[in-house]
């Protein structure tokens, strides 16, 4: 399987379920190529910001818990108040 047929049944896989011949070949796919794996790992992180912007706090919560647990205290507080800029401009 390709990288972009791949992508494509990432995505579908987001709005249906994959048959039995889908699922094994996104399967083994995913198993040897890396950027498939992040492709569908950052696909889920959007769509969960996203299901959250009806509720702002609820956005500014998961957002928050999303970041990278690694990153600087520095860091984190800079994407926070972005956050809450953007929150309080819409």
């Amino acid at each position: 399987m390709r990288c972009d047929q791949a992508s494509r049944l990432i995505s579908h896989s987001q709005e249906r379920q994959l048959n039995g011949a889908e699922r094994c070949a996104l399967s083994f796919h995913l198993l040897i190529c890396r950027v498939c794996r992040k492709y569908k790992k950052q696909l889920k992180f959007m769509r969960k910001i996203l299901s959250k912007l009806r509720d702002p706090q609820a956005y500014l919560e998961t957002a928050s818990s999303l970041i990278d647990e690694r990153q600087s205290g520095e860091m984190r507080g800079r994407i926070s108040k972005e956050i809450h800029e953007k929150l309080d401009s819409t």
